[in-house]
């Protein structure tokens, strides 16, 4: 969706805008009418008179006698009898209820008989102001039905009277403050609590019904245009989210493609993989590529020798998927190929430990003639820790020495060599220098 979303209740607080008006020009109608509605009997029809039965409309051709004058009302009410009782009422505190009982009623009558009765009218405004009073400290304690049903009496006589006003006012204004409180519930997704502050404006008295079907309305404009927000930011996240999770499964084939299955950080395959994300199904089929690659690419480097690169890819293959066991063919491949390369590896005799280190003979002839010199040699160091597979790889002068310094070899006894966690055969090299004293 559009920025433009987030102007959705501009129609609503025109509309209410509008139904407030509506509430403060013609909310005293509604006052009124409920008003009436309890002591006058119920029209069918507000604008049509109702014609008896008996009546007869003439004919536009009879000719319609002249009816005798309609005498003037007379007027049958004891002022100063009225006017007694509304005192005696005031006296009472009976201002304003019971209706037909209060100093409100009597002097209602009294200046119905007489509207320029200057007593009566003062006195009822002495009344009234009492009565405005009263109905302050109702507003005050939020008790807007008694409020409301004082005004109602007050308005009959004077419709235009402040306290008449003041009820009519307080109620529009807790109406917008509550309405619009509603519609921010409304906008942060809180429709409940929009609901129920609708309900209470509903209950506060005088309240034009239009007017609460107007705000129900535009409540549920704003709920239908959040509604299609929500739909229209789940759909651009999800193809976001497509979008990125292609991006990913492209760069993870890509490294493995090209052989940066673990390195180099950051843009390895593993590395990759690693990233957090939701996309299960594919982190799953590409560890499972990747995880071939591992295997493949270490069996190519045990044949070249590269054996420590081939372990370490073997045991990342281990680490992604959990399962140690999974290449243990090519790991029981790889050890043999470290054995084997250990054990062609020469050690001088100081890497060994001699447990039995006989000397060398001097040859009588050689020590007769005064002859010295030396003897290099090649030999195995076996599990048992004797001698095998001795040669000669060097020697001054030649052949004079070379059996003295094997058969002192093949006496030799070490401590068998130990690589990672078995006991090898090891090559091993030594001099043995004849020299006479």
């Amino acid at each position: 969706m559009s920025e433009s979303t987030n102007n959705s209740s501009l129609p609503l607080l025109l509309s209410i805008t509008g139904a407030v008006v509506i509430v403060a020009v013609g909310g005293w109608f509604y006052l009124e009418q409920e008003e009436s509605t309890r002591t006058a009997p119920a029209q069918t029809d507000p604008v049509e008179p109702i014609v008896e039965a008996s009546e007869t409309m003439p004919d536009s051709d009879e000719v319609v006698a002249d009816a005798p004058a309609a005498e003037e009302p007379v007027n049958t009410v004891d002022v100063e009898a009225e006017l007694s009782k509304a005192r005696l009422a005031a006296g009472a505190d009976i201002l304003v209820f019971p209706a037909g009982q209060s100093a409100l009623h009597y002097y209602g009558e009294v200046l119905a008989a007489d509207p320029e009765h200057e007593v009566a009218a003062a006195e009822l405004e002495t009344v009234l102001a009492t009565v405005a009073r009263q109905v302050s400290d109702l507003i005050a304690g939020e008790s807007f039905d008694d409020a409301y049903a004082i005004a109602t009496q007050v308005a009959r006589l004077r419709p235009e009277h402040a306290l008449v006003i003041e009820v009519q006012q307080s109620l529009d204004s807790i109406t917008e403050e509550q309405v619009a409180f509603a519609i921010a519930q409304a906008q942060e997704g809180n429709d409940d609590a929009a609901e129920q502050l609708v309900v209470a404006v509903e209950a506060l008295p005088g309240r034009n019904p239009d007017y609460i079907t107007a705000v129900r309305e535009s409540i549920e404009e704003i709920r239908q245009v959040r509604f299609a927000a929500e739909r229209d930011r789940v759909a651009r996240a999800r193809l976001a989210n497509t979008e990125a999770k292609a991006a990913w499964v492209d760069r993870v084939n890509t490294a493995i493609s090209v052989g940066n299955l673990i390195t180099p950080a950051g843009a390895s395959a593993r590395d990759l993989l690693l990233e957090q994300n939701d996309w299960a199904a594919e982190r799953e089929q590409l560890t499972a590529s990747l995880v071939a690659s591992l295997g493949s690419t270490a069996e190519s480097f045990i044949e070249s020798g590269q054996l420590a690169d081939a372990e370490t890819l073997l045991d990342n293959a281990a680490e992604l998927t959990g399962d140690s066991d999974q290449f243990q063919s090519i790991r029981d491949s790889l050890e043999q190929a470290f054995v084997a390369a250990e054990s062609a590896r020469i050690l001088n005799l100081t890497e060994l430990v001699a447990l039995n280190s006989v000397p060398a003979r001097y040859p009588p002839r050689a020590e007769e003639k005064g002859i010295s010199g030396w003897v290099d040699v090649y030999f195995t160091v076996t599990p048992s820790g004797e001698t095998a597979n001795i040669e000669v790889t060097a020697a001054e002068p030649q052949s004079i020495f070379d059996r003295a310094a094997i058969n002192a070899v093949e006496k030799w006894l070490f401590e068998p060599v130990e690589f990672r966690g078995q006991v090898i055969s090891q090559r091993a090299a030594a001099r043995l220098k004849f020299e006479l004293q």
